[in-house]
């Protein structure tokens, strides 16, 4: 974000432009939501009449001296940090695999709209002496709520069309929308940002929820501030002090090895960058007056313009650095990770104010169309991508929605972005929501009366119209109470259950191949080479014992026919942690056979003396087996490489590699890329089996 200079004009002459400040150089035309923008025409202070008082007539004295003009212009650099911000954030969804770091033009978005919103509303003060926060809440909705009525509407009509998985939990999922709740919603329902039993069809919005809130409660701290006359120093202090007990709290709830959603989603502990935002807003300000209404003047001193200049690059470096090497599950990425990649964006945003001729650069070709319209891509990629993802039949929603989706969803996406900002939100920002409304209005009146160009589009419009919302109905009505896959899991609890009772769960029979005819005695004068080795086969099946999480549970029909008489216990969620408790309970019941399966690497990390406990846990008189884990999760290959670790330092364990089998073949994988489907579930049972075979000749 760049700051130009802007001009202050009085009724007799323009002052120089050499200290102007920062503040005088912001227009308030487009603000950061991901990409919410600011009223246009909000701040603008009336230019002088310019008319004289009839002679003789002793003019009025006014109440309080005139102000000058402040003419506000577009800040340089916002457009090319807005689109940088976007772009890393639909590759991050698009190709995971190349930019890894991207989620954070997230939090580039925060620390630019703290810092915008914090702004414009000292500015108002500033201008009228008062704050109205009806007025800033009514430019916040129409720069938000008509691009974002229209995605929901569009998007639940397209998947009313597709059904299936994309409308499971819709209704709870457009009221979070509709309320601006949806991190909290989606944390209610326990759902995770990088996967889920459903593709979450409006996952991205937990980003704006969070704004939202923001843009609710700051505004009555601001009000305090300046109502109560608090001083830059002490709003410094508030700003900096919500930022760091924001990032501290994320740090502290967060548990390494485990899924980060709760503290990514959460506005309490994903508050810091919106903070750093309004930090940074408050540190422009000086203490010429207690009540915050004068500014700095731009950096002047050699000294200064080094650290602006630094610190710019430092953080530009740290943000480049982030996208391409911090997972969204790292633990560095929520132990202070996002909290510098927050000041990172405020050194640059710092700079960028200070460097016009640099903003004008980053807001050039490409960069500036794309960034003018951010809000709306922000809103659109991710909807689309689940819907064409669906209508693809593509495994592995979240892991790799592979390149043809990508390309078609990136295509979509920014058609619908181009379109909503053309005919929805340029012309809400500038009638309102009535004056839009009415001139929609009276345009279809004229095209169905034959009086436009083209006669027939206010039919067309009407139609269109009601087949969206009736579509949209259509998908409340259709949605499914559970996901396919959460279908499976369920169904595999059921099968996990008969294998625990006396007598096992009933499996299909598999036909039994005739038996061959005896050969010929050898005859001794004739050499054969000597057969090889014969390869065991797994154990009956009444001599395993499997303990799994939801994956042994999409795959336990698939178990109990391929190892007739197993038993399976599995539950949703477990974690390698819990496996001793597990054997201990399954031990107690006396279902702890000679072969214990356990397959529990995919929803936590797994360390050394984790394994240690587990197998000591088991005994040596059991032969094990684990069951690698795949998934979209930095853990995963860490609790992997524990597991075959384990397999060379005990002489009892053995490594079935689900993972290597998988990876292979992903499109076995549901759309969570997690839970083997159809086919996927033989293969894991095949892997299971391996393993197995595996422990006969180790145990033999």
């Amino acid at each position: 974000m760049v700051g130009q200079s802007a001009s202050v004009q009085t009724g007799v002459a323009r002052t120089s432009t050499e200290h102007v400040d920062v503040w005088q150089r912001l227009q308030p035309t487009e603000l950061l939501g991901p990409g919410s923008l600011a009223d246009p025409t909000a701040g603008a202070v009336a230019p002088p009449s310019g008319r004289e008082e009839p002679a003789g007539r002793r003019p009025e004295r006014p109440s309080r001296p005139a102000r000058p003009t402040v003419r506000y212009r577009r800040i340089a650099g916002l457009d090319g940090l807005r689109a940088l911000a976007v772009v890393s954030v639909m590759l991050f969804h698009f190709a995971p695999q190349l930019l890894p770091g991207g989620y954070v033009g997230v939090d580039v978005f925060f620390v630019l709209s703290g810092f915008l919103i914090t702004t414009l509303l000292v500015r108002e003060f500033r201008e009228r002496r008062t704050l109205s926060l009806s007025r800033f809440w009514v430019r916040r909705a129409r720069r938000l709520l008509p691009a974002l009525a229209l995605v929901v509407l569009t998007c639940t009509a397209v998947a009313g069309l597709v059904g299936g998985d994309v409308l499971v939990g819709i209704g709870a999922q457009v009221a979070g929308a509709a309320t601006f709740t949806s991190n909290w919603v989606y944390i209610a329902q326990g759902s995770t940002y990088s996967g889920g039993l459903a593709p979450q069809l409006f996952a991205n919005l937990w980003s704006l929820a969070v704004e939202e809130q923001f843009y609710l409660l700051w505004p009555l701290a601001v009000i305090g501030v300046l109502a109560l006359r608090i001083t830059r120093r002490r709003a410094l202090v508030l700003a900096g002090a919500l930022a760091v007990v924001s990032a501290v709290a994320m740090s502290l709830l967060y548990v390494p090895g485990t899924d980060p959603t709760r503290v990514y989603f959460g506005t309490d502990t994903h508050l810091f960058g919106l903070m750093i935002g309004a930090f940074l807003a408050f540190w422009h300000l000086r203490t010429g007056r207690p009540t915050l209404v004068r500014e700095s003047p731009r950096t002047s001193t050699t000294r200064g313009a080094a650290f602006v200049l630094g610190a710019g690059t430092v953080g530009a470096v740290v943000l480049v650095l982030a996208m391409v090497g911090m997972p969204w599950d790292a633990a560095v990425t929520y132990r202070g990770g996002l909290f510098v990649v927050s000041l990172a964006t405020a050194g640059v945003v710092n700079l960028v104010l200070h460097a016009p001729r640099l903003g004008r650069v980053l807001d050039r070709g490409p960069a500036g169309w794309i960034g003018a319209r951010s809000y709306g891509l922000y809103l659109w990629h991710w909807p689309v991508l689940v819907l064409v993802a669906s209508i693809a039949g593509g495994g592995g929603l979240y892991a790799t929605p592979g390149p043809w989706v990508a390309l078609i969803a990136t295509a979509v996406t920014v058609a619908a972005a181009a379109l909503s900002y053309r005919f929805v939100e340029r012309p809400v920002m500038g009638r309102g929501f009535g004056g839009y409304v009415r001139t929609v209005v009276a345009w279809a009146r004229r095209g169905a009366a034959g009086r436009n160009p083209l006669p027939v589009h206010g039919w067309v419009t009407l139609a269109a119209s009601l087949l969206v919302v009736g579509l949209a109905v259509t998908g409340f009505v259709r949605a499914p109470a559970v996901s396919s896959v959460e279908s499976q899991i369920l169904a595999g609890q059921e099968v996990a259950a008969g294998t625990q009772q006396p007598g096992g769960a009933a499996v299909e029979e598999t036909p039994v191949p005739e038996a061959a005819p005896e050969p010929a005695p050898p005859d001794p004068a004739v050499q054969e080479p000597a057969a090889p080795a014969a390869v065991p086969g797994p154990p009956p099946g009444d001599q395993v014992t499997i303990i799994g999480d939801s994956v042994t549970l999409a795959s336990a029909p698939a178990l109990a026919a391929a190892l007739p008489g197993v038993l399976i216990d599995g539950a949703v969620s477990r974690q390698m942690k819990d496996a001793g408790g597990l054997v201990d309970t399954v031990r107690a019941a006396g279902n702890l056979r000679p072969y214990v399966v356990v397959s529990l690497g995919t929803n936590s990390t797994v360390d050394a003396a984790m394994m240690d406990r587990v197998l000591a846990t088991i005994g040596p008189d059991h032969t094990v087996v684990l069951v690698t884990g795949y998934a979209d999760r930095s853990w995963v290959p860490v609790a992997n490489a524990e597991m075959i670790g384990a397999s060379q330092r005990f002489g009892n364990v053995v490594v079935a590699d689900w993972s290597a089998a998988i990876a292979a073949q992903p499109t076995l994988l549901g759309p969570d890329g997690v839970h083997p489907a159809g086919e996927g579930t033989a293969l894991y049972a095949s892997v299971v089996a391996a393993g197995l075979a595996q422990a006969v000749a180790l145990r033999g």
